[in-house]
């Protein structure tokens, strides 16, 4: 079985193209979208936040996204041939070497930021003070991913193009 991980910033398309290759038939997992696979947890305390947090700087400050990794483990080994699993929990590097392939969605500030204000589906970073970190963020989350290997994709392009992409570099 092909493994693939892709991630990028908040606002880059993952959800966005997780669908679309949901449409071709790829088995393919969004670890925000499923329920429970991530969670808050205050950095602190290691406990679970509440989940009506106000996702403000404070509160990421102080708080991590993290995926449950043998949860995701169990859903990886329900694909048959490729699964492609997309996000970007805060502990993804505890789980980063079960893929095969690494794929780094990438736009500029402006572009992820319009997304972030104009998505319904998910209030991370709607807040302008949480906006402030995830821009304070993205260029060591970049630089990081390239040097571990990541393969870029510009997500700037139409969606169909980003997916045709994702697909060429998993070989499908």
């Amino acid at each position: 079985m092909k493994k693939i991980f892709i991630t990028g910033i908040s606002g880059t398309g993952k959800t966005t193209i997780a669908k679309e290759l949901e449409k071709k038939g790829v088995y393919t997992i969004d670890v925000d979208e499923v329920e429970g696979l991530c969670t808050w947890i205050d950095k602190n305390r290691g406990q679970k936040a509440s989940d009506d947090a106000i996702l403000n700087d404070e509160f990421v400050s102080n708080h991590e996204w993290v995926c449950s990794v043998p949860q995701l483990i169990e859903l990886m080994n329900k694909g048959d041939d490729v699964v492609v699993i997309l996000g970007s929990p805060s502990n993804q590097k505890d789980f980063l070497h079960l893929f095969d392939k690494v794929l780094l969605l990438q736009c500029p500030p402006e572009v992820f930021i319009e997304r972030i204000e104009m998505r319904t589906n998910n209030e991370f970073g709607k807040d302008k003070t949480a906006q402030k970190l995830i821009l304070g963020w993205y260029e060591d989350f970049e630089k990081e991913m390239l040097d571990i290997g990541a393969i870029p994709i510009d997500a700037t392009q139409p969606t169909d193009d980003v997916v045709e992409q994702v697909l060429k570099k998993i070989q499908l």
